[in-house]
This record gives C-alpha cells, sequence and structure tokens, in this order.
C-alpha cells in the first residue's frame, strides 16, 4: 500500500486560530441556539474552526481539496464516520490556540458494499498552553455509487425512560452549515451533483452537523455542558427528511450519560452516540 500523510489529506499537522466569537455566533445562527461568549465553546463547535483553506482553483470536480495520492484514485468518496471527543479544559473563543493534527493509521478493509479506505486521524485543541480536546476522527474513502434512498416511514415505539425529537434538515440549514464549516463538498449544496453524479436521493446532511444536534438534544436533557462524546454513522439522512433523536438518560461512574439514536423516515439508524458530563 502506498504511503499517506496529511497532506494528501488535505491538512496539516498545526492550524491555528484565535477562535473569533463572532463565528461561533455565526454557527449558534445556524443551529438555533443561543452562545455566550463568556462561556466556554460547547463540545464539538471547534468543527467550525480549523478547517483547510483552499483556494478554489484547487478542489476537484466534488468540491474537495484534489487529492493527489494514487492510492486515493480509487476511493473518490469521502464519509466522516464516527469518532470520539473530549474536553479537558474550557476552549474560549478570543483565544490564540493551536490543532495539532496526526494521522494514526490507514488501512483497506472490506466493507458490505465493497473495499474502503479506513483512516484514523487524532486532533488535539491546544490553548494557552493547555489541552482543551482531544479527538479520535474516522473517515473513510469508498468507491462510487452504493447509495441506498429513503423507502418510506416506519412506525417505531418512543424509547422507555427517554425523549424523542424530530428535526427537519432544509436546504438554508445546510448552506449554513457548509459555509459556517467552510465545507465545499457539493453533496451539500449542489442537488444535481448529489443525485446526477453521486447518486444520492438529495442533497446530503453533513455527519458533524447530525452529530451537533445529537450533542445539543444530549446536553439540553443532561442539563450541563458535555464532557465527551462518541458517534457513529452508519447511513446517511437527506435534506426536508425528518431526523428522529431518540435519547435515554443513565447514571454511569464517569458522569451521566445520555446514549441516542438518530433514525431516518424509513427506520434505518443513521448515526448513534454516547454523551457523558464531566464528573
Amino acid at each position: 500500500m502506498s504511503e499517506l500523510t496529511l497532506v494528501d489529506l488535505g491538512l496539516t499537522s498545526d492550524q491555528t486560530s484565535v477562535l473569533p466569537a463572532e463565528h461561533a455566533h455565526m454557527l449558534a445562527a445556524t443551529l438555533d441556539v443561543v452562545f455566550e461568549p463568556t462561556l466556554a465553546l460547547p463540545l464539538l463547535w471547534h468543527w467550525a474552526y480549523f478547517n483547510p483553506v483552499v483556494g478554489t482553483a484547487g478542489l476537484g470536480p466534488d468540491g474537495h481539496p484534489r487529492r493527489e495520492n494514487p492510492l486515493l484514485v480509487d476511493f473518490p468518496r469521502r464519509m466522516w464516520v464516527g469518532g470520539e471527543v473530549r474536553t479537558e479544559a474550557p476552549l474560549r473563543t478570543g483565544v490564540a490556540s493551536v490543532r495539532r493534527t496526526r494521522l494514526l493509521n490507514h488501512a483497506r478493509k472490506q466493507g458490505s458494499t465493497g473495499e474502503l479506505l479506513v483512516v484514523t486521524l487524532e486532533h488535539t485543541v491546544v490553548q494557552g498552553g493547555r489541552t482543551a480536546v482531544v479527538e479520535r476522527q474516522d473517515v473513510i474513502y469508498r468507491p462510487a455509487g452504493g447509495v441506498t434512498p429513503p423507502t418510506g416511514p416506519a412506525v417505531v415505539p418512543a424509547p422507555p425512560d427517554g425523549w424523542r425529537e424530530t428535526v427537519l434538515p432544509t436546504t438554508a440549514l445546510l448552506f449554513r452549515f457548509s459555509a459556517v464549516t467552510f465545507n465545499s463538498h457539493r453533496i451539500h449544496y449542489d442537488r444535481d451533483y448529489a443525485t446526477g453524479v453521486e447518486g444520492y436521493p438529495g442533497l446530503v446532511v453533513h455527519g458533524p452537523l447530525t452529530a451537533m444536534l445529537l450533542a445539543a438534544s444530549a446536553s439540553r436533557h443532561l442539563g450541563k455542558p458535555l464532557g465527551s462524546f462518541s458517534y457513529r454513522a452508519s447511513s446517511p439522512f437527506f435534506v426536508d427528511q425528518p431526523v428522529r433523536i431518540d435519547g435515554h438518560l443513565a447514571a454511569s461512574p464517569d458522569g451521566e450519560t445520555a446514549t441516542m439514536t438518530a433514525t431516518r423516515l424509513d427506520g434505518v439508524v443513521g448515526m448513534t452516540a454516547t454523551a457523558r458530563t464531566s464528573c
């Protein structure tokens, strides 16, 4: 297997930002929540920062930065499929910060739709000389094709002793989230490309957006900020199709815990997640 580097993936080992508060306000407006700049950024909100800045001429036909490594030629589709994030110190806006990234491993694996390239990254956000956020990120690269669209509504009972919320991802929400995360992948805003080239039934909801919606739901029901969040994506969600969030609270030695699923209108679970408060 050819060697893979951060540069091949459009990343650098270190990225800096002062985490402007106005950018956090834009993300808050996108998610229809209120951001209080005197408090720490909610867990996962660092995803709105440290994103690679590539000139438009450097983008490939899918809107992602061009990938030149021969290893990636057979795997043109990129999907953010899971990971784990934990906070070790408050992350605040208006403070010089560094995100340090390492490529932990990459391997070809056989999936249900064919061969995949699985990439695992580690991100560490340091602020004021102190580690604030540690993240493991799992990304897969896959061949073209292999999309199964939702087929119709399914009736699923509400979880016992839990909660249920429904979110409708609109075109405006997807566009705003793409903008605030500097994500130019065309499956999120170009319907003709998403349906005609990549074979989806409509615009695709960002995996990080689904994860943020789950994290926000968990924080509301736990009644306090999150200390850690782990998630796994298994199927895509699509614009203008409801996402049902089911959650359940429990106590654990590591703090209060919320376990959640995000389900499509056809009953397919698209993402599972576990959130914990700080001890």
